[in-house]
């Protein structure tokens, strides 16, 4: 049997259970990361009037969102987000009861089912930071999710300290057709460069504009599948929001490398090939990659692709591929599973492949798609 506790009652709420169910599930990337402060794992809950306001922050996100509820006392807890969601989760009413008692205890639903879970001194958690006159810009959330997850794609090592692979790029792009939005994503060894259009002004720093992509990946998580989202840029943060909810991430400081020179491919010669058909080569020459040995061979010949790969631990393998290609032949070395990751956020039926030599990254572009492009470096021969 519980402990009846018969002192003072400080806040109490009941609110929507999906609701919040929704809301916590946004918020577990960002209370599960590990920081110098252990109260990061926690979810601030401030009850007043007849909303509720739950915060996440990790110091370098901050997730921020409002909700409706029925307030009968307010007050302000800070607790574990994991062990709330996992009750709230499970919870089988509509309603959510939370009364918080003396000495940080939180009572969680009434009747038959019950927890009291301690919670944390709210003192110590983290502040948001308060960031006002916001220029704001308006992206359609489809396409803005697409830009993220593209970035994202191209992740890093945990003893990754380069700025530039820490993070990805955010810059616009004014062209004839209207304003554009850019976001570039590298690790070095490959590169993604997608654009999507946005409405309004976007008024950001003179400073290189770097998101992390820890960040991104929570922002991903936040977009919907339908509408517009305001994005906008303002100290040292990227903000993201919607109608109730609000995303900050806090900007990487340093410089970004000419991402052009890698995308220029006016030199290079235009392979078109069919995406369906690339793709499964590409896995089928993925078997034999190891840690050791990541590269295949590309013997690029007139209107024939040859791939091989060779590995002295499991085996090789050897495929032949009809291409329209008349310029002097050479032979190249790629990771086969970049190509695998580049097609799979390349929708189009056809693939135009720029090449050039050895030397010279692959670029890759769907053939009636100029919004995105994908570079592969070439490896040593």
């Amino acid at each position: 049997m519980f402990e009846t506790f018969t002192l003072g009652i400080k806040m109490k709420f009941s609110a929507d259970r999906k609701k919040l169910s929704g809301a916590l599930t946004q918020v577990q990337g960002i209370t599960s990361r590990k920081t110098n402060l252990s109260i990061t794992s926690d979810v601030l809950i401030k009850a007043a009037g007849s909303e509720l306001i739950i915060t996440a922050n990790d110091l370098e996100t901050v997730f921020c969102g409002t909700y409706e509820a029925d307030v009968e006392s307010d007050g302000m807890i800070s607790i574990n987000s994991k062990k709330i969601f996992e009750i709230i989760k499970e919870y089988p009413d509509t309603q959510f009861p939370v009364n918080e008692i003396e000495n940080r205890w939180v009572e969680i639903g009434e009747g038959n089912i019950q927890y009291h879970i301690v919670s944390s001194d709210c003192e110590n958690f983290p502040e948001t930071p308060l960031i006002e006159n916001i220029s704001f810009i308006e992206v359609d959330s489809v396409q803005l999710k697409k830009m993220v997850d593209v970035a994202s794609v191209i992740g890093f090592s945990p003893d990754e300290k380069r700025i530039y692979v820490l993070g990805a790029l955010l810059e616009k792009v004014t062209e004839e057709d209207g304003n554009i939005l850019r976001m570039v994503s590298t690790d070095s060894r490959r590169l993604n460069c997608i654009d999507i259009p946005y409405v309004g002004n976007f008024d950001i720093p003179e400073e290189t504009i770097i998101i992390p992509k820890k960040g991104l990946s929570e922002l991903s998580k936040f977009i919907d599948n339908q509408g517009t989202l305001q994005i906008g840029v303002k100290d040292n943060h990227f903000i993201a929001k919607k109608a109730n909810e609000m995303v900050m991430i806090k900007l990487l400081s340093g410089d970004y490398p000419d991402y052009r020179r890698v995308l220029n491919t006016e030199s290079f010669t235009p392979i078109e090939i069919n995406r369906a058909m690339f793709f499964l080569m590409m896995k089928r020459m993925s078997i034999l990659v190891s840690e050791d040995y990541k590269s295949v061979i590309f013997n690029f010949k007139e209107n024939e692709l040859v791939v091989t790969i060779t590995n002295p631990e499991i085996g090789e393998s050897k495929e032949e591929f009809p291409i329209t290609y008349s310029g002097e032949p050479f032979e190249s070395a790629f990771n086969p599973r970049f190509f695998i990751d580049a097609i799979n956020v390349i929708k189009n039926d056809t693939l135009t492949l720029h090449v050039k030599d050895s030397r010279n990254p692959c670029v890759v572009q769907g053939s009636d798609n100029t919004q995105l492009i994908c570079a592969i470096m070439a490896m040593s021969v």
